[in-house]
């Protein structure tokens, strides 16, 4: 699961005039316009023929969906396709 930086926080000491600088990590759930986005090609892959655990796999990737449907439209088998964009 994806991580996000919070602010960092910065505080002042009066006392001794120093500054005490904190940053922590929250782990947050996808949004659910990246779950939509991640379902909608998911669901353009499974179309192509690509499998179930592919599609998976491509989905949640930065893969090329133009060049995986250009592939398949002209004829290049859907596995073959797969190994070409990732």
């Amino acid at each position: 699961m994806p991580r996000r930086q919070q602010p960092i926080t910065v505080a002042m000491d009066p006392a001794n005039e120093t500054q005490a600088v904190e940053s922590t990590e929250v782990e947050e759930p996808l949004n659910a316009e990246h779950e939509a986005v991640v379902c909608w090609r998911r669901s353009q892959m499974l179309s192509l023929g690509i499998g179930q655990l592919e599609a998976d796999m491509l989905a949640e990737s930065d893969a090329d969906l133009g060049l995986l449907r250009r592939l398949v439209g002209k004829g290049c088998p859907p596995p073959l396709a797969v190994r070409i964009v990732l």
